[in-house]
C-alpha cells in the first residue's frame, strides 16, 4: 500500500488531470476516449511500484 499513497500524495493532480481530459474529450470529440479510463489505475499501479518503496518514499535513481 505504500507505493500507492506515496505516489497519489505526490501525483494527485495529475492523475485528476488526467481523468477530467479524458471524460471531457470523451464527452465532447467521440466516446473513444472513454477507452483510455480502465487505462488510467494500470497505469498509476505500475508508477506507483516502480517508483516508490513500500515505505512510500521515491526510490533512488540508480544506474543499471
Amino acid at each position: 500500500m505504500g507505493p500507492l499513497v506515496g505516489l497519489w500524495r505526490d501525483t494527485w493532480w495529475v492523475w485528476l488531470i488526467l481523468a477530467v481530459l479524458v471524460i471531457v474529450l470523451g464527452v465532447l470529440v467521440t466516446w473513444f476516449y472513454f477507452v483510455m479510463l480502465p487505462a488510467l489505475p494500470g497505469m498509476f499501479v505500475y508508477f506507483a511500484f516502480n517508483r516508490y518503496d513500500e515505505n512510500g518514499n521515491e526510490k533512488p535513481d540508480v544506474d543499471r
